[in-house]
């Protein structure tokens, strides 16, 4: 008898898609100034491998800040590599944050205020379940 093992991961953040056309360094020093968050580069890129020698490899940058004083997690996420998306089926947005809260009611002000930035087109909010490649968010 064959036995199939599968994972069941939950995803237990809420993400929020962004639109802009600006590198990702200028949009989380925007991001900083507008939310009061401390995002800085992080250590690790999350990286998508292919099987494919006709696809190369790609890398997509990760901007993170825990919040020590409520445990808090933000994640800025891009979501492009020289024509490859880490979130296919949402091609249309260039960033993703990502947000581990406690506190669900943030999420409508976290909006507001990242449509306030001037360079961003729009930002709205992703439901996780509903992506085909979820898994790309777990790192």
């Amino acid at each position: 008898m064959k036995h199939l093992l599968e994972e069941v991961y939950e995803f237990d953040f809420s993400l929020l898609g962004i639109s802009c056309h600006e590198k990702d360094y200028r949009l989380c020093w925007a991001v900083n100034s507008t939310l009061d968050l401390n995002l800085s580069k992080s250590g690790e890129d999350i990286e998508l491998i292919f099987n494919k020698k006709s696809k190369q490899n790609a890398s997509f940058p990760v901007f993170s800040f825990v919040n020590d004083f409520n445990s808090d997690e933000y994640y800025l996420i891009g979501n492009k590599f020289e024509g490859t998306w880490l979130i296919p089926e949402k091609s249309h947005v260039d960033f993703f944050l990502m947000v581990k809260s406690a506190e669900k009611k943030k999420y409508d002000y976290y909006l507001k205020k990242l449509r306030e930035i001037p360079f961003v087109l729009t930002a709205h909010n992703v439901i996780v379940e509903q992506l085909k490649s979820k898994e790309n968010l777990i790192f």
